[in-house]
Formats: structure tokens, C-alpha cells, sequence
């Protein structure tokens, strides 16, 4: 069986809400709930957490998760995640630790299920994709009410084309993503290779990007 490893990137700093992975839902941070819903699933073998923050990295080893410390130049507003999945892949390089499967699984979706972890993996391991990643229906089209501000005037993103249809358009979620360690050492990012998808619904999807979804999440997760 192909060994999956599971890597949760949490930063100490964030943009849009300051110490974001920490911020709690139900008494538990984000970081907590990915890590605990990353030990619910099967398929995964280990799980690593790679952050910058001592704070996050105490919680980590709390929780019985190995650690990867990532250096601050990797940890900016403007850092490029992918080069972070480099990163990882490096340092388990160095510890002589060998994998098939790389699954990242991001703190900013709260709201998804085991279930759609475990397809995630499953259709990767029976497909020929180079990256998997989960997608959901979209009710927002770059044609139509998606527009490009200059100045005082705005105008749409793109005219509308006759290859376009609406229900071909998806919006790409932080729900999980999977491919293999060696696509990403000889990749610059994940849409390099042949890129597929799971299709997560819309009320699993929210990404945790300001205050606003997280109160939508806090909200969302209290029903349950």
C-alpha cells in the first residue's frame, strides 16, 4: 500500500486575521481540528505540522505530531506555499524518510469531513493525475459578475466565450490536496502537471480568508 503522509503548513502570521491558525472554533484552534481530523483518517500514515511559531509548534508536540521547523522567508504574506511543500519534502529528505503520497491539508477548512480526505486519497491511488485537489459548484462566473476595477471604471474580467459554460466552472477550495514528492521537487507549481479533481459541496468548501467566513464557520460548526 502506498504510504501517505499528511502536512498541515501553519504559519505564526497572517494578513486578514492576526494568528489565524490559532483562532478557536468550539474551544478548539483550527490547527487542533485539521490535526484531529487528520488522525480520524486511515489512509494517512503520519502527519506533520511546519510552521515558524513556537506556540504552534508546542501544540504540535502536545499532540503527539512530528514537527518541521520552517524558516521565516518562508512564512510571509507573500511566500509561496508551494515552495513550503518544497521545503518539507527536503527535511524528510534529510531524515531519510520515504514516502508515496503527499496530502496537504490546510487549517482554513474547518468544515470538511473524513469522508472527503479518504476520497481524495482513494482517487488518487487509482488514477494517473499528477495533483488532486477538492473543487465545488461555483455561483460566480468571470463573465458575468466577476469584474476588474481601474481606476473609476470597472469591466468584466473577460468577455464571454462560447466555450465557456457556466456548469464547467468550479471554485477551487483549501479542502485537501494530494500528489507525489517527486512532482513537486521538479515542479514550480501544481498546476505543472495534469490536475484533477473531487467535487466537495459548497456548505464543506468555506476558506477561512478574513473574519467574516471565520464567523460563518463558528456558526456553521455550533449547528453540529
Amino acid at each position: 500500500m502506498p504510504k501517505t503522509f499528511c502536512f498541515i503548513f501553519a504559519r505564526g502570521g497572517s494578513k486578514r486575521i492576526p494568528k489565524k491558525n490559532l483562532k478557536k472554533i468550539n474551544n478548539k484552534s483550527l490547527l487542533e481540528i485539521t490535526i484531529n481530523l487528520a488522525k480520524k483518517v486511515n489512509k494517512i500514515d503520519k502527519i506533520f505540522v511546519s510552521s515558524d511559531s513556537k506556540k504552534i509548534l508546542k501544540i504540535t508536540k502536545n499532540n503527539n505530531i512530528q514537527i518541521i521547523k520552517r524558516p521565516k522567508f518562508l512564512c510571509t504574506n507573500k511566500s509561496d506555499e508551494f515552495a513550503s511543500w518544497k521545503h518539507a519534502v527536503k527535511e524528510l529528505k534529510k531524515r531519510k524518510i520515504l514516502f508515496d503520497y503527499f496530502l496537504s491539508l490546510p487549517t482554513t477548512s474547518p468544515l470538511r469531513k473524513k469522508s472527503d480526505i479518504t476520497k481524495l486519497i482513494q482517487k488518487f491511488s487509482q488514477t494517473k493525475y499528477d495533483v488532486l485537489l477538492c473543487a465545488t459548484e461555483t455561483n460566480r462566473y468571470p463573465h458575468y459578475n466577476m469584474v476588474l476595477r481601474k481606476k473609476n471604471i470597472i469591466q468584466p474580467i473577460m468577455k464571454k466565450s462560447k466555450g465557456i459554460k457556466k456548469n464547467n466552472i468550479l471554485d477551487l477550495t483549501t479542502v485537501g490536496y494530494i500528489t507525489k514528492p517527486k512532482f513537486i521537487m521538479n515542479s514550480k507549481g501544481i498546476f505543472d502537471g495534469k490536475v484533477g479533481y473531487v467535487k466537495v459541496p459548497r456548505e464543506r468548501a468555506i476558506d477561512i480568508d478574513d473574519f467574516y467566513d471565520l464567523k460563518i464557520a463558528r456558526f456553521l460548526l455550533s449547528k453540529k
